[in-house]
């Protein structure tokens, strides 16, 4: 059911669903909708108190859906040819250590920006990397090439990262900032 609260003078509606749970749920989802669970016999009063104390976090959380308007950097067209010929221009470093040329593929993730399959020798890379900019591409294409080295995402995996990618904190950073 549909429902309607002021938190801190802002009129925020909310989608309260009663469910067999023992605490009463908040969730914010990714185009700002609020959405809380609680177990029937909790009452409203109880409810809506619960969202008082959470007022801050609701409403800051609220705001940065609203402030993370995608920009489309790429075309999926446009961002699989980049990637394949970056790709071309980053395995030479690869083979020259002994790796073998995985084969690339695409595929819409929602969680991911790309991932290795070692045993496979496959990369696959997120259509959704069409909404970052070229250089934090570059750093996940070099992050899944590095993962043909190193399997794991410990201290030497990060220092062979480094040596081909030296931004890739900076980039990592930009890439958490975009909320697909």
């Amino acid at each position: 059911m549909i429902k309607h609260i002021i938190l801190n003078g802002r009129k925020i509606e909310y989608t309260l669903q009663y469910k067999s749970v023992k605490n009463i749920n908040l969730r914010i989802k990714g185009d700002g909708s609020v959405h809380v669970s609680a177990n029937r016999r909790t009452p409203l009063d109880a409810i809506e108190d619960f969202m008082h104390k959470k007022a801050h976090l609701i409403l800051k959380a609220i705001d940065n859906c609203q402030k993370s308007e995608l920009k489309e950097y790429f075309t999926e067209d446009d961002l699989k040819r980049f990637i394949l010929l970056s790709c071309e221009r980053v395995y030479p470093y690869y083979a020259e250590k002994g790796i073998a040329k995985p084969e690339v593929k695409f595929r819409k993730m929602v969680s991911k920006w790309g991932c290795c399959n070692i045993t496979k020798k496959t990369i696959t890379f997120s259509t959704n990397l069409k909404f970052a900019p070229a250089e934090c591409v570059m750093y996940v294409i070099w992050h899944e090439f590095t993962h043909l080295l190193v399997p794991n995402h410990s201290k030497a995996f990060y220092l062979e990262l480094e040596k081909v990618c030296p931004d890739w904190k900076g980039c990592r950073q930009k890439m958490k900032g975009i909320k697909i």
